[in-house]
Protein backbone atom coordinates (compact mmCIF):
# COMPACT_ATOMS: atom_id res chain seq x y z
CA UNK A 1 0.00 0.00 0.00
CA UNK A 2 3.06 1.95 0.79
CA UNK A 3 4.30 1.82 -2.43
CA UNK A 4 1.03 2.58 -4.36
CA UNK A 5 1.01 5.85 -2.39
CA UNK A 6 4.48 7.17 -3.68
CA UNK A 7 3.76 5.82 -6.89
CA UNK A 8 0.17 7.41 -7.97
CA UNK A 9 1.08 10.92 -5.79
CA UNK A 10 3.44 12.30 -8.06
CA UNK A 11 1.87 10.28 -11.40
CA UNK A 12 -1.53 12.25 -10.30
CA UNK A 13 0.19 15.63 -9.53
CA UNK A 14 1.74 15.65 -13.03
CA UNK A 15 -1.80 14.63 -14.39
CA UNK A 16 -3.58 17.57 -12.61
CA UNK A 17 -1.27 19.51 -13.64
CA UNK A 18 -1.63 18.47 -17.59
CA UNK A 19 -5.58 19.01 -17.21
CA UNK A 20 -5.17 22.86 -15.78
CA UNK A 21 -2.79 23.99 -18.82
CA UNK A 22 -5.10 25.08 -21.11
CA UNK A 23 -4.50 25.25 -25.21
CA UNK A 24 -3.87 28.52 -27.53
CA UNK A 25 -7.11 29.26 -28.28
CA UNK A 26 -7.55 31.76 -31.71
CA UNK A 27 -8.95 35.54 -31.09
CA UNK A 28 -11.14 37.43 -33.24
CA UNK A 29 -9.34 40.88 -33.70
CA UNK A 30 -11.38 43.32 -31.58
CA UNK A 31 -14.12 45.19 -33.64
CA UNK A 32 -12.88 48.90 -34.12
CA UNK A 33 -16.18 51.43 -33.10
CA UNK A 34 -16.96 54.27 -35.42
CA UNK A 35 -19.48 57.05 -33.68
CA UNK A 36 -20.94 59.38 -35.83
CA UNK A 37 -24.05 62.06 -35.18
CA UNK A 38 -25.49 63.92 -38.55
CA UNK A 39 -29.14 65.65 -39.45
CA UNK A 40 -31.33 63.81 -41.74
CA UNK A 41 -34.47 64.82 -43.21
CA UNK A 42 -36.24 61.81 -42.67
CA UNK A 43 -35.94 58.83 -40.12
CA UNK A 44 -33.67 56.34 -41.02
CA UNK A 45 -32.28 52.72 -39.95
CA UNK A 46 -29.29 53.67 -41.10
CA UNK A 47 -28.39 56.99 -40.30
CA UNK A 48 -24.98 58.73 -40.88
CA UNK A 49 -23.81 55.99 -42.46
CA UNK A 50 -22.20 58.06 -45.53
CA UNK A 51 -19.57 59.41 -42.78
CA UNK A 52 -19.19 55.70 -41.70
CA UNK A 53 -18.20 54.33 -44.76
CA UNK A 54 -15.30 57.07 -45.16
CA UNK A 55 -13.71 55.24 -42.08
CA UNK A 56 -14.96 51.91 -42.88
CA UNK A 57 -15.96 49.94 -46.01
CA UNK A 58 -18.81 47.66 -44.81
CA UNK A 59 -19.74 49.33 -41.35
CA UNK A 60 -22.98 47.40 -39.25
CA UNK A 61 -25.09 49.66 -36.95
CA UNK A 62 -24.50 49.04 -32.86
CA UNK A 63 -26.85 51.83 -31.47
CA UNK A 64 -28.82 55.02 -33.14
CA UNK A 65 -29.88 57.67 -30.87
CA UNK A 66 -32.71 59.62 -32.14
CA UNK A 67 -30.98 63.23 -30.53
CA UNK A 68 -33.75 65.78 -31.60
CA UNK A 69 -36.24 65.94 -33.85
CA UNK A 70 -37.43 69.64 -35.04
CA UNK A 71 -39.81 71.44 -37.07
CA UNK A 72 -37.95 73.72 -39.94
CA UNK A 73 -39.88 76.05 -42.13
CA UNK A 74 -39.37 75.36 -45.80
CA UNK A 75 -37.94 77.82 -47.91
CA UNK A 76 -41.07 78.67 -49.81
CA UNK A 77 -42.80 79.02 -46.56
CA UNK A 78 -45.55 76.62 -47.56
CA UNK A 79 -45.25 74.82 -44.39
CA UNK A 80 -42.77 72.76 -42.20
CA UNK A 81 -40.82 69.86 -42.27
CA UNK A 82 -38.86 67.55 -40.05
CA UNK A 83 -35.48 67.64 -39.46
CA UNK A 84 -33.61 64.53 -37.41
CA UNK A 85 -30.43 65.13 -35.23
CA UNK A 86 -28.98 61.62 -34.53
CA UNK A 87 -25.58 60.20 -32.79
CA UNK A 88 -24.92 56.64 -34.19
CA UNK A 89 -22.30 53.84 -33.37
CA UNK A 90 -21.20 51.53 -35.94
CA UNK A 91 -18.73 48.84 -35.78
CA UNK A 92 -16.58 47.86 -38.30
CA UNK A 93 -15.26 44.13 -38.79
CA UNK A 94 -11.55 45.54 -39.66
CA UNK A 95 -9.52 47.62 -37.92
CA UNK A 96 -10.09 51.50 -38.80
CA UNK A 97 -6.78 52.36 -39.98
CA UNK A 98 -6.91 49.50 -42.47
CA UNK A 99 -9.77 51.11 -44.08
CA UNK A 100 -7.45 53.92 -45.39
CA UNK A 101 -4.92 51.83 -46.86
CA UNK A 102 -5.10 51.91 -50.65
Amino acid sequence: MRYRIRFLGPALALLAGCASTTAPVAVAPPVAPIAVSCTEDALSEQPCVAMARQKCSAPTVDTIQLVLATPVAMADGAGTKQRYDYRATYHCPVSVTSADAP
